[in-house]
């Protein structure tokens, strides 16, 4: 018999049951979200005395 007609072994087979450990996106995506926000306030608050004095 030939290892390809071998049934696979229990660790195989439960890895290919795992998903792929990959990059956590809630956790990319909500600091991006945060630096989108920090930038904005930043921004504003660049811009308003500029306001206040027209």
């Amino acid at each position: 018999m030939s290892n390809a007609e071998w049934p696979p072994a229990e660790s195989e087979a439960a890895a290919d049951d795992r998903p792929a450990k990959g990059p956590n996106l809630v956790l990319i995506y909500s600091l991006i979200a945060l630096a989108l926000a920090v930038a904005i306030g930043f921004a504003l608050l660049i811009v308003f005395p500029f306001y206040l004095r027209r």
